[in-house]
């Protein structure tokens, strides 16, 4: 006995030699921590994301091969799937009706282009529905860099999206990620209890000389990486404290090229080290751990796991206010104002200039990571679940 559970995402994967895999996306590795609880009420888990083809070996991790994958119709962004919306909707509803006739619970990721589809048939089901909001799609879309006209056709499409989302949750429960953290919210975090580190007695910058900045995530457009690369420059020019500055990003995307060939421009090639799509926890934690700062001055978020993550290694963060971030409170964060690349050099120099501070956001942030693992998450998520349908087949105690 147990909770058969079906998640619908619209994160792109792709299949290869029978294993799927993520594009670029982590959230189904966060899924299967429901499956890693200790005498989990999770029976099994159908994860329905869209998959196509794979035509290169691809360099992330596959899906954990407990959670049974049902592919859906795999489209290329909000305008194709517009574009071809009459064919998508044919295409996934017979798949998702078959794959939630089984179904206690149908949790819906949120924005999803599915989701109003995937609401109406769990209602003609009576399968209870979760809806999970993990970002807003108008806001990622005022992010980006567009001409006046296709920025306005973006955030009216990505409005349509938030608003399909919202409204799929009627009747059901909602939870926005990232919000309430210190009661209780849920991250999708993907932190483990060893990879919290101890900071007790560790110097802060860690090398005499010199000061690394990190930053991770994914190469495109209205992530803010433009900005941070004007920061750097200007602390080249006037180094904070006389130290070396360099820059390393993890991640991959399709502003890879023009961010490399921006780097050049301003003359900070020799600073920034790109490191590419770093797969495995090991070498990406090790990256992290080697820096001194972690940087997320993005427009746009939900609540970021990189951030969790720099958390757990016991970096200091300097980020900007967007999604839940601001709820974090400026005992785990430094602030800067989203765009401002002169702001987030001074802060960056403020914070060399007072390394107590520092100290205290190291230790603030890796408490905060071990209050906040993969697993201690998962049950957070499970006892929500408990409280709000009661109905189900709960057939174990507490996790």
């Amino acid at each position: 006995m147990g909770i058969r559970l079906v998640v619908v995402d619209d994160n792109p994967h792709v299949s290869w030699e029978g294993r799927v895999h993520p594009v670029n996306a982590t959230f189904q590795h966060f899924v299967a921590g429901l499956l890693d609880l200790p005498g989990s009420p999770v029976a099994s888990v159908v994860s329905c994301v869209p998959v196509r083809a794979a035509s290169e070996r691809p360099v992330t991790r596959p899906l954990d091969p407990r959670i049974r994958v049902v592919a859906t119709a795999p489209f290329d962004g909000i305008a194709g799937y517009l574009r071809h919306l009459p064919a998508m909707l044919r295409a996934n509803r017979s798949v998702l009706v078959a794959a939630l006739a089984d179904a206690d619970l149908v949790w819906i990721k949120v924005p999803a282009s599915n989701a109003l589809l995937v609401a109406a048939l769990a209602r003609t089901a009576r399968v209870p529905r979760f809806g999970y909001v993990a970002g807003s799609a108008q806001q990622v879309a005022a992010g980006q860099a567009r001409n006046l006209v296709a920025a306005m056709g973006a955030r009216t499409v990505g409005l349509a999206y938030d608003l399909a989302g919202r409204l799929a949750s009627v009747g059901g429960d909602r939870l926005i990620v990232g919000q309430d953290l210190d009661g209780s919210g849920v991250v999708s975090s993907l932190v483990e209890p060893w990879e919290v580190a101890d900071i007790s007695g560790s110097a802060w910058p860690h090398k005499e000389g010199h000061l690394r900045l990190a930053w991770a995530g994914r190469l495109a457009s209205g992530k803010g990486i433009e900005t941070l690369l004007e920061a750097v420059t200007g602390l080249v020019a006037a180094p904070p404290d006389g130290r070396r500055v360099e820059l390393d990003l993890m991640g991959d995307g399709p502003a890879r090229a023009r961010l490399i060939a921006e780097a050049r421009a301003l003359g900070i090639a020799d600073r920034v080290q790109w490191h590419g799509y770093v797969a495995a926890r090991p070498p990406y934690l090790a990256t992290l751990t080697r820096a001194d700062l972690f940087v997320f001055p993005s427009p746009a978020e939900g609540f970021p796991k990189v951030v969790l993550d720099a958390f757990a290694v016991g970096l200091p963060v300097i980020a900007t206010p967007s999604g839940a971030l601001a709820g974090l409170g400026r005992d785990r964060l430094e602030i800067v104002p989203s765009g401002d690349a002169v702001a987030l050099a001074a802060v960056i120099r403020g914070l060399v200039g007072d390394p107590t501070r520092a100290v205290d956001l190291r230790t603030n942030g890796t408490s905060f990571a071990a209050a906040h693992t993969r697993l201690a998450e998962a049950s957070r998520l499970v006892d929500r679940w408990r409280h709000r349908y009661p109905a189900l087949a709960w057939a174990d105690g507490p996790p």
